[in-house]
């Protein structure tokens, strides 16, 4: 049956209008303008799921009276597969325009147009079908019809009539499409209505494909491990109309390969690019790979095909004379090769005989200080292919960084005004900056990145070039990570940071990224960043770590030493009171925002100091270390009533993140 929409994309005004059209049982169309218009207001009645029509009319709205204006309609036509679509004009009367601008009836198919039409068949300018029938390329025809409001002589057109009819579609005359899947079918193609059908020539069976033809050549499974084959009558030239089949599959263990003789040649058409395989070829098949067409008058040679199956399909036609070809096959056992290696991790064989087929390799993370992301136990499995497939998406793991977690904890906090040295890899996430000769903190967040105040990478209100950064990290004392610095590749300010003067230390946070990856082990290590909805409570404490200022026998020196001290959070608004007072008898005092927290005791004597800058303030949860604070300033260093102020690292996540994903 042949199908029709029509989709209505009228103005309001004609719906009306189009409803009064009365009913008539032999023209599809108007019923068919009836229930689009029902679903269109009501939205609830299904379209009838009906087999395509065969013939049909299409005619104008209002036809054989004048078309409407202010018009754009559609009709979508089909009719089964492997028939065309033919559509005849009985009348054409469409306002004339140069290109049929204003009003015009449209063929398209698809996206194709194959003609925009207006006048009428006695008009010389018009752009009328006259009398011959428009043919679809396809099962499909669409047709456009519009109107405009801008000439009131066009109430006098009375727009076309048309019918259409399925014709069948040839298929046996259809060109070969050119992509390499040659003719519909290999020897005789007989059309059928609506479709068509293969057979043979004398001799020669139908394949199961229902498109090839078979001699009685191959067809043959050759599971041996190893073999002969060669094309019918070898030596000797091969017969026309050839189509044979051979596949060698092996065990899933082994792989095969095929060496051909020298004696080989396989008509073919020289060309700049080498032989083209027209009319005769043989083609090689292996799963997964695109299939390969060999002719001309050089033998392939050896091909390894890395698989337990292939097939050789041989060709010829009537038309050019092959000598044949021959080849002997064998096998050997499949190997994958090595495992892709793993960054910071290994792997061990957990059954199987090195990289050979069904041998099983599992890997693992240099723990404890990387892991394996997801925390999932990966194998992967030498399959016949020779290809590692794993047990989890099939991808490579990573090995990711542990944060926090140092391999020995320090069992008494200490001042560091005032304090004493840090044992060797308790704090692994400590870095010693060294900026233009002048000393600065910081911490390890990621193996190439590093966390610091802002002010330490900034002079006179410009930043630092990152030619003039050396970081030193890995060891406790400064005498010996100065022989080995690690350099910078770029430095990130916090685009809100403004502090020419030093009086200003909102937003007091900078990013540092390393030239290369770091390593991590038990002496460097990152700190992890605040997990989402940390929080900072009152009088809980906190690590303080640094190579600055420290107290000996009253005097105060720069260490050579990493030094640390346990303070405690202090509640912001203990924090501001101190702060307004200190602005009370002294100038150029900064002011304290929200991005900022205060750790330390009313008392003093305990504080971080200048050259610990930058540094970190760790918090401890669940086992882990994480960076809740940045050094950044402070009024004196361990004096009574005042507090050391932190950048308060929660507030820049977003920023954080965002950095280290873009560079």
């Amino acid at each position: 049956m042949f199908h029709l929409n029509v989709r209505h994309l009228l103005l309001q005004q004609r719906i009306s209008s189009l409803t009064d059209i009365a009913f008539n049982p032999e023209m599809g169309w108007t019923s068919c303008i009836i229930l689009f218009l029902c679903v269109s207001v009501c939205e609830s009645w299904p379209l009838p799921d009906t087999e395509p029509l065969m013939h049909g009319v299409v005619q104008s709205p209002q036809y054989p009276q004048p078309y409407p204006p202010n018009l754009q309609e559609q009709w979508d036509l089909s009719v089964p597969e492997g028939y065309q679509i033919r559509l005849t004009f009985t009348h054409l009367d469409i306002e004339a325009s140069a290109g049929c601008y204003y009003d015009a009836l449209t063929v398209l198919y698809d996206t194709n147009i194959l003609g925009k039409f207006c006048g009428h068949e006695n008009l010389a300018d018009g752009h009328h079908p006259g009398n011959q029938p428009i043919l679809s390329p396809g099962n499909r025809l669409t047709l456009m019809f519009q109107s405009d409001d801008n000439n009131p002589e066009r109430h006098q057109n009375v727009g076309f009539s048309a019918q259409y009819q399925a014709i069948d579609m040839d298929e046996c005359s259809q060109p070969d499409p050119g992509d390499g899947s040659g003719p519909l079918c290999s020897q005789i193609c007989v059309n059928t209505p609506g479709s068509y059908r293969c057979s043979c020539h004398h001799g020669y069976k139908l394949h199961l494909d229902q498109h090839t033809c078979l001699m009685s050549c191959g067809g043959c499974i050759f599971d041996k491990n190893k073999g002969h084959l060669a094309s019918p009558r070898y030596p000797h030239p091969s017969p026309p109309l050839l189509s044979c089949l051979y596949i060698i599959t092996v065990a899933p263990s082994l792989t095969v390969t095929l060496n051909f003789t020298d004696n080989f040649h396989i008509d073919s058409i020289d060309t700049e690019q080498g032989p083209s395989c027209v009319r005769h070829w043989l083609q090689v098949t292996i799963p997964d790979r695109e299939p390969m067409k060999l002719c001309g008058g050089k033998s392939p040679g050896l091909i390894a095909t890395n698989s337990n199956t292939v097939r050789l399909d041989y060709h010829t036609d009537v038309e050019g004379l092959s000598r044949g070809w021959s080849l002997d096959y064998s096998t050997y056992v499949i190997d994958c090769g090595e495992p892709e290696p793993l960054l910071n991790g290994g792997l061990i064989f957990l059954s199987g005989f090195q990289y050979q087929y069904r041998s099983v390799v599992q890997y693992h993370c240099n723990e404890p200080f990387y892991t394996l992301s997801g925390g999932v136990n990966v194998t992967f499995t030498c399959e016949a292919n020779r290809n590692w497939r794993s047990n989890h998406n099939n991808v490579t793991p990573t090995c990711i960084p542990v944060c926090g977690k140092p391999t020995k904890l320090i069992s008494a906090y200490q001042r560091i005004i005032g304090g004493s040295d840090a044992p060797e890899d308790t704090i692994p996430w400590q870095v010693l900056l060294n900026i233009d000769g002048g000393r600065g903190g910081g911490m390890v967040i990621g193996d190439r990145w590093i966390m610091t105040a802002a002010h330490n990478v900034m002079n006179k209100g410009n930043q630092v070039s990152e030619e003039t950064v050396r970081i030193y990290m890995g060891l406790t004392d400064v005498k010996t990570q100065l022989v080995s610095p690690v350099y910078a590749a770029s430095v990130r300010i916090h685009p809100e940071y403004n502090n020419p003067i030093n009086v200003d230390y909102n937003h007091d946070i900078a990013l540092i990224k390393l030239q290369d990856p770091i390593t991590f082990n038990s002496s460097i290590m990152p700190i992890c960043l605040p997990a989402e909805g940390a929080t900072y409570v009152t009088g809980v404490m906190g690590l303080v770590s640094g190579f600055g200022i420290k107290e000996i026998a009253g005097r105060r020196i720069l260490t050579n030493k990493i030094n640390y001290v346990q303070l405690p959070v202090v509640e912001q608004e203990t924090c501001s009171k101190s702060i307004t007072s200190l602005k009370k008898t002294r100038d150029n005092v900064p002011s304290l925002s929200n991005n900022m927290f205060c750790a330390g005791v009313p008392e003093g004597g305990q504080d971080s100091c200048q050259g610990d800058n930058g540094g970190p303030y760790a918090l401890r949860d669940d086992g882990r270390f994480w960076a809740a604070g940045i050094v950044s300033w402070g009024v004196g260093c361990g004096k009574q009533g005042t507090y050391g102020v932190y950048t308060r690292v929660t507030n820049y996540m977003d920023w954080i993140n965002k950095t280290m994903q873009e560079n």
